[in-house]
């Protein structure tokens, strides 16, 4: 159970994978924990329509995901990922923000946070240097 310094969630970075599947009619795509999803004939257009949603829902003055990560840090959504934003800042500017190697870190800091464990810069720089 999140504590309320960790329901902050200006304290987080997140991260959340669509979900897509083909159905009779084409594809569909939706975000873990939402009630909205877009539909369309091919998987790239179904994955673009979703993203467009969600901008159009922000455009709006809407947060699609506020509630999402809320919910994720009381218990974990399966495709929804969080990580201490300090660490995302640091591993993103040195990395560029190189997208495969910040899922993995997303995915530690999962792990780690299911364990009840932080996983902090400090935490991610000893794992680097092969101490602790």
């Amino acid at each position: 159970m999140a504590t309320p310094d960790e329901m902050d969630l200006t304290r987080w970075a997140f991260r959340v994978r669509p979900e897509i599947e083909q159905n009779e009619t084409g594809w569909r795509a939706w975000y873990p924990g939402t009630d909205w999803s877009q539909s369309a004939p091919t998987e790239d257009e179904a994955r673009k329509r979703l993203q467009d949603e969600a901008e159009r829902r922000r455009q709006a003055g809407q947060d699609p995901f506020a509630d999402i990560y809320r919910r994720h840090l009381h218990e974990a959504i399966p495709g929804v990922f969080a990580m201490d934003n300090a660490l995302y800042r640091e591993v993103a500017r040195k990395s560029g923000y190189d997208q495969k190697l910040l899922q993995r870190v997303f995915e530690e800091a999962e792990r780690r946070r299911a364990r009840g464990e932080t996983y902090t810069t400090a935490d991610y720089r000893r794992d680097q240097s092969g101490t602790g």
